[in-house]
């Protein structure tokens, strides 16, 4: 099965049960509501909460389980983005070919739509049966409250200052300055390589992966995450911006660092391969069941938008 296909299949999968979490827009206080629908249904490739998925499908049939805290990645991920584009952060006016957040519902909507994905990730994470029994997953059944705490510390560990948000500090202190490798890599890793770890751990973790192969997909996945970035440095060049719904040479016009400002645009591509190919032999040892996982990777690193 083509990757492309695949990828759609589970993002479907993925959108129906994000419907499920969320309020419905006509829920009072409607506005809210009509904000966090319009940034989680804002056309996400979903590529955290897959990754999750289809690393769960390394070591259990049932991947299914790990839809729901695959969704609190998403909300997470969702959530940081409407923070960024905010006149503080970014100043981003358009995302994925849409107005930003703030540009449509005003800066206090956007920080408070931000908070209340946020808080909702940490509500589905808690995995509360009875809140949540519409929704079939055996993640409310099957999944220990010792794995689930697990999973939540290192989601919150990753979304927080020694994740995420201690790598946009960085990236923000580091605006129009010069830096070094050290920190680059430190943006790199923490930025948006936190997160992407988190999303293939929390897979493995659920479906009972042990402890090597755990150290294997951590060690995959940390690579997956500093390439990520790299790629979007190399779109914000390169990248189509039709495709991408948003303009070009922002982090120049931002003075943002970058790997492409710090070894060029060939450097960076030289990167991102060297990175690619490290993360592809920690699949190694998975054989034929990593294909799926492969084939994404290759699709994360080598697209255009």
């Amino acid at each position: 099965m083509h990757i492309n296909t695949i990828l759609e299949e589970r993002k479907a999968v993925i959108d129906t049960a994000l419907r499920y979490f969320l309020p419905d827009e006509t829920e009072y206080p409607s506005s809210i509501h009509r904000a966090l629908h319009y940034s989680v249904f804002a056309g996400g490739k979903r590529i955290r909460p897959i990754l999750a998925l289809l690393t769960a499908e390394l070591f259990s049939p049932d991947w299914e389980k790990v839809i729901p805290p695959a969704c609190a990645m998403e909300l997470i991920h969702t959530y940081s983005l409407i923070h960024d584009d905010l006149p503080a952060m970014d100043n981003d006016d358009y995302r994925r070919g849409r107005l930003t957040s703030h540009k449509v519902f005003g800066e206090a909507l956007a920080v408070l739509a931000g908070d209340a994905l946020l808080t909702l990730a940490f509500e589905i994470l808690a995995g509360v049966k009875e809140k949540y029994n519409g929704y079939a997953s055996s993640y409310w059944n099957d999944v220990t409250a010792e794995v689930k705490l697990k999973i939540i510390f290192e989601i919150a560990e990753a979304a927080g200052v020694n994740g995420m948000i201690g790598g946009q500090v960085v990236d923000l202190e580091s605006e129009g300055k010069s830096i070094t490798a050290e920190t680059l890599d430190y943006i790199e890793r923490h930025k948006t390589g936190a997160l992407i770890t988190a999303s293939v751990r929390l897979g493995a973790l659920i479906s009972g992966a042990g402890r090597q192969d755990l150290s294997r997909l951590t060690k995959y996945a940390d690579l997956l995450g500093s390439a990520f970035q790299i790629v979007d440095d190399l779109l914000d060049i390169e990248g189509d911006e039709e495709k991408m719904g948003k303009a070009k040479g922002m982090d120049a016009k931002n003075r943002k660092p970058t790997c492409v400002s710090l070894y060029g645009l060939d450097g960076a591509k030289k990167r991102r391969e060297e990175l690619y190919n490290l993360a592809l032999k920690e699949l190694d040892d998975f054989g034929d069941k990593a294909d799926v996982l492969r084939e994404l990777t290759r699709f994360i690193l080598y697209r255009d938008y």
